[in-house]
C-alpha cells in the first residue's frame, strides 16, 4: 500500500496474546491501533435533537424551540436525519437551522435547500443523509437538504427555525450529527 493511503477504520479488539509482556512492537499491533483510532475519527458522532412534539405547527417561526446546540470545539456536521410522525392534509412541513458566530450574531441558514416533508408523505416518514458516506435516504414527499455549511468555531451555535408547518401533523424533528474537528479544517 501506498504510504498516503488510510489505514482501514475497524473496531478492533486487543487480546493478551497481542500485548503480553517481553512481546516486541508488531506492525499488527500497530494496525489495530491505527485502525481504531481511524475508526473513531471517522465514525464517532455527537448529536443535537430538535423535537416538536403533539400538534407543531404553533412552532412555526419561533427561533430557539427545543434549545440551541453550541460548539465547544471547532466541529464539523457529518449528517441529519428528520421524521414526521403524522402527515397533515396539506402543506409542507419545512425545518431550518440557523447559525449564530461567537459574538451572538445570526449569520443565516446552514442550508441551501432547507430539509421539507410535504403532505404527500405517509405517516412515520424519516429521512437522513450522511455527509461521510454519501448516503441518503429520500423517502416520496420530502426534499433532500443541502448544506451550504458544515464547519463551525469554537463558540458558535445552531438553533431550529420551523419556516412552515403541514396542517394537523403531529410529531415531527431532526437531528444533526457532528463531529469535533481540527482548527485548519474549518472554512
Amino acid at each position: 500500500m501506498a504510504a498516503d493511503t488510510p489505514v482501514i477504520s475497524k473496531r478492533d479488539v486487543f487480546f493478551n496474546k497481542d500485548v503480553g509482556g517481553n512481546r516486541a512492537n508488531s506492525s499488527a499491533i500497530m494496525n489495530k491501533f491505527a485502525a481504531q483510532s481511524n475508526f473513531l475519527n471517522n465514525f464517532q458522532t455527537d448529536i443535537k435533537e430538535w423535537k416538536l412534539n403533539g400538534s407543531y405547527g404553533v412552532a412555526t417561526g419561533i427561533s430557539f424551540f427545543d434549545g440551541v446546540a453550541s460548539f465547544f470545539f471547532n466541529s464539523e456536521i457529518v449528517g441529519i436525519s428528520f421524521y414526521n410522525g403524522q402527515s397533515g392534509i396539506s402543506g409542507i412541513t419545512e425545518f431550518d437551522i440557523l447559525w449564530k458566530d461567537s459574538s451572538g450574531t445570526t449569520q443565516g441558514s446552514i442550508f441551501s435547500t432547507t430539509p421539507a416533508i410535504d403532505s404527500t408523505s405517509v405517516n412515520e416518514t424519516v429521512s437522513f443523509k450522511s455527509i461521510v458516506t454519501n448516503t441518503t435516504v429520500i423517502p416520496v414527499g420530502v426534499i433532500e437538504p443541502i448544506f451550504q455549511k458544515t464547519t463551525f468555531l469554537e463558540g458558535e451555535s445552531l438553533f431550529l427555525k420551523l419556516n412552515t408547518a403541514m396542517v394537523t401533523a403531529q410529531n415531527c424533528g431532526l437531528t444533526l450529527f457532528y463531529r469535533p474537528i481540527n482548527e485548519e479544517q474549518v472554512i
